[in-house]
């Protein structure tokens, strides 16, 4: 019985040796840039952290056929990556062990606001850049840190051109806001009330539930007793799909219009909920569309439907990319220089870094409203 537990034991040691050298396939290169990665791979945000790095490999595979050009030197580059599980905890350990032991030259990451607001100060602290994926919640970038960014705008940024829109077309008299008991969540609702209350729109009821949830019929009872005439929604998608279940099993959405966060209008809404359950609902999107050849790639590589995440992953990773290039070197603190003189035209749109009204480091560009019509995603003109 001893043998075969050592046996065991030594074939599980060489057995994450052998992972580990396949996770540091450049490694034993000694032209090599490493790039850290925090995102949730597993627990209820995996979705966000999964397509991420579905689009921060297609990127790597373009990077790396050419290389990246330092000094007559070409250089590949090997992403370290760890699961933050959405949870500051875990976001601040990768973080640290990113820039103390993996000696990373800068950090993509996080995908959670309550992760990207814990490592922002660190990226600083180790002088470190680092690059959010999606965090939404204006503290990540308000007031800032010098050596964090984010390519997309927060929810206040969005808010004031969303909430017109969204205003023009419907027309409602009374919203009720379903959202995540979190940063990201109450980033989303306190930032369209606000707007709303400015259009003369009155909130009749707010909910909030805790990440993971299945169970949503307390909620969307209260919410169908206020009369509200359109509700807000915010979580993970399988959150949506579930939410908008048991609306439909109530009936609310026969006479109530609902408009979820930038995970409701991406194709893994409609897979997990089915077409004739999201059928009429909208999201507030930052994508409209993607060129054909980039969407087949996503499909021929993963199987996968399109997703803002991956967007966001492929152009974190080349714009990092390119300012590692502009800077000519590997120092830290000269390709945080360079990344602040970003002008870049990604796929998700422009992407510049400016200080503005408190924020910093911070992009910016007009949202997309999408509504989900026999099974597709479709783009909605508000004039």
């Amino acid at each position: 019985m001893k043998n075969t537990t050592k046996v065991i034991m030594g074939f599980t040691m060489v057995f994450a040796v052998i992972v580990g050298l396949y996770s540091f396939t450049w490694a034993a290169d000694s032209k090599v840039i490493k790039i850290g990665y925090t995102a949730p791979f597993t627990g209820a945000a995996a979705e966000f952290g999964t397509n991420g790095w579905r689009g921060i490999q297609l990127a790597l595979d373009d990077v790396n056929k050419t290389g990246i050009k330092i000094k007559g030197q070409t250089y590949k580059i090997d992403i370290i990556r760890y699961d933050s599980v959405c949870t500051p905890v875990d976001g601040v350990a990768n973080m640290r062990k990113l820039a103390m032991e993996d000696k990373v030259v800068a950090v993509l990451g996080d995908h959670c606001s309550s992760v990207c607001t814990a490592i922002a100060p660190l990226c600083d602290e180790y002088k470190t850049p680092g690059l959010t994926i999606e965090c939404a919640a204006d503290k990540v970038t308000k007031p800032g840190n010098e050596f964090y960014f984010r390519m997309r705008p927060s929810m206040s940024l969005i808010a004031p051109l969303a909430a017109p829109k969204i205003a023009k077309k419907f027309q409602p008299k009374k919203i009720g806001f379903l959202l995540v008991n979190d940063d990201y969540g109450h980033s989303f609702a306190n930032s369209l009330k606000e707007e709303f209350t400015k259009l003369g729109v009155a909130t009749a009821v707010e909910e909030a539930f805790e990440r993971g949830n299945t169970d949503f019929m307390v909620y969307l009872t209260k919410i169908k007793d206020s009369k509200a005439d359109m509700v807000l929604y915010v979580g993970t998608t399988p959150e949506g799909a579930m939410i908008l279940k048991q609306a439909k099993e109530l009936g609310i959405t026969k006479n109530t219009a609902f408009i979820g966060s930038e995970e409701m209008g991406e194709m893994e809404l409609l897979s997990l909920a089915g077409a004739s359950v999201v059928e009429g609902t909208y999201g507030i999107a930052l994508w409209g569309g993607v060129p054909a050849e980039f969407e087949k790639r996503v499909k021929d590589k993963f199987n996968a439907p399109m997703h803002y995440a991956i967007i966001f992953g492929y152009d974190a990773l080349r714009l990092v990319a390119k300012a590692i290039e502009s800077a000519q070197s590997l120092d830290s603190v000269k390709i945080k220089d360079a990344m602040k003189k970003t002008d870049y035209q990604g796929y998700q749109g422009h992407i510049k870094f400016e200080n503005f009204d408190g924020f910093k480091n911070q992009g910016r560009y007009v949202p997309t409203i999408v509504q989900w019509s026999k099974g597709k995603r479709q783009v909605v003109e508000v004039k």
